[in-house]
This record gives C-alpha cells, structure tokens and sequence, in this order.
C-alpha cells in the first residue's frame, strides 16, 4: 500500500513538474506585470529642415520644407511622405520589478521588426547662439515584429529594392519570419495633442537627440498577451507600450550604409499571462491536489 501510495505522489509530482516546465520552457509565455523590451534600431530619417519657427504645420508643408533631405526609406516607397522608418533587433526582454531575463538574442533566437509611415506634421527648428536644435511631430506610423533564426542585416540599407519597402513593412530577412506582433502609433505622448503619435527632439547639426512613442498591439500570434490597454498617456487614454529612445551617428556607422542614425531604447508594458499558461498551470496544481487526495484515502 505505501508503495503504490509514493507511486501515486511521484507521478503526480512528475506531471506537475513537467507541466510547469513546459510552461517555462517557452519564457515568453509567462511574462506577466511589467515588462521591458530592450532595443537596437537603424533609422532613416528627415533632417536639415531650415531654421524656422515653425518650420511647417501639416504633412505637404513638411514634405515641401524637406525638399530633398527626404528620409532616404521614402524615396520609391509607397509613402514618399513619411519621415522616419526603419528595423529593429529586440537584444532583451526583462521584467522590470527584479530584472528577470524571459528571452535574450542569440540564446532564444532573434526577434526582429519593420516600422514606418510616420510623417512629419509639425517642425519646428531654431537656434542658441550656435546651438541649433530640431524638433518634430509626425503622424501615422505602423511597426511588425517577428521570430527570426537570425539577427537583421541593416548593411542591406533603407533604399527601396527587392523585397524591401520600409513603409510597407517588408524587409529581406525580417518580415519572411514568424509574426510575433503587429501594431500602429498611437496618440498621446503630448498633453493636449491628440494628433502626434510620434514626437523627437535633436541636435540639428550632430542629429543626437531622443524620441518617444504609445505603441497599440493589433496583431501576431503574441498578440493577446501584450494588448492589454495597461498604460495611460498624457491625454488619459489607454495603449500597450511605450517607447523611448535615444539617437545619433556619433561614430558614422550608420550613415556609412545609408542609413540616417542608430538608434537604441527601450519598450515598456504590462502582459497577462496567455490562457494556455494559465491552464498548464492549473492542470500542475491539479496534478498536486489528486495525489495529496489518493494519500488521505
């Protein structure tokens, strides 16, 4: 009888253990609370607007304004108005109360995304005595992130060619992967301003500056635990994510490969564990609460 009984429980241990392991087993599932994303871009951006104040107020004026310091992602693209795209590489995801690492580049794969059609609707440019600083406020904007076997390959360029159309959300070596999330800008990184979805500040003449972003997931096969409406912006309204990011091309790496700056940031948020986690779980506890039954009787 003792016998069978610590079979019972063993088995019963085992299936919880392995339930629970194959939980974790795949990290991304069981992120929950808040996260972090940790990021690495290269950009193609509008720049060397005029000095003015305000430089220009509507998507055609700016479009007019740049003339031909279009970003270099625009010229061919389907929106030859948008003003800054281009691809990023996720280097860590991290939970933010005690620094956890879920997934880390290289070890668990590569995850890699597309984001473009943000177009300038409002540039203001201005000058300090020689400090010269831009700023601006753009519109739109749509992102795509997938599961890769290998890390993007940014010496392929911004310019639009085979396969490749930033504000299409089309790059080689990206968007041929699994889609992992999909989503657009949202408003709201402006008290008051209910239009910009992406605002950026910069030096004019080295372009080191920074930019942030709300984030709507609308898409991919994660979808369902990141789209949790868990921030609040400046306006009171909900999204998914927030970004933040710091720019330049201090050492010439990017624009030695047509590329505008290199970018790196970071993706804040709040996700709920998937109902698949939820359920492994449970059948674990359940594994536990059979055989502390069968050890009573």
């Amino acid at each position: 009888m003792l016998k069978t009984k610590l079979a019972s429980v063993a088995a019963a241990a085992v299936l919880s253990l392995g339930v629970m392991g194959s939980v974790q087993a795949d990290p991304l599932t069981i992120i929950s609370g808040g996260f972090k994303f940790t990021i690495d871009n290269y950009d193609s951006g509008t720049t060397r607007y005029p000095n003015g104040a305000p430089v220009c107020n509507t998507v055609a004026s700016c479009d007019t304004a740049a003339g031909i310091n279009k970003a270099p992602g625009s010229v061919g693209s389907v929106n030859t108005s948008a003003d800054t795209m281009g691809i990023f590489s996720v280097a860590l995801i991290t939970r933010i109360s005690d620094n956890t690492v879920f997934w880390q580049k290289g070890t668990d794969g590569y995850l890699t995304g597309v984001f473009g059609n943000l177009m300038d609707h409002e540039v203001n440019a201005g000058c300090i005595g020689t400090s010269c600083v831009t700023s601006a406020n753009s519109v739109g904007g749509t992102w795509a992130l997938y599961m890769n076997n290998v890390d993007y390959d940014p010496t392929l360029g911004p310019l639009v060619g085979p396969g490749k159309d930033l504000n299409a959300l089309t790059y080689p070596g990206i968007t041929g992967g699994t889609l992992w999330l999909s989503g657009v800008f949202g408003t709201g990184a402006i008290a008051g301003d209910t239009t910009t979805t992406y605002t950026s500040t910069y030096n004019t003449a080295t372009l080191a500056g920074g930019g942030q972003a709300y984030l709507d997931v609308t898409g991919g096969s994660a979808k369902n635990q990141f789209d949790t409406n868990g921030l609040t912006d400046l306006n009171g309204n909900k999204h998914d994510l927030f970004m933040d990011i710091t720019f330049n091309d201090a050492d010439g790496k990017a624009s030695s490969i047509g590329w505008t700056v290199t970018s790196a940031g970071q993706i804040k948020g709040n996700a709920v564990p998937e109902p698949g986690t939820m359920a492994l779980a449970g059948l674990a506890l359940l594994g536990a609460g059979l055989a502390s039954r069968r050890r009573k009787a």
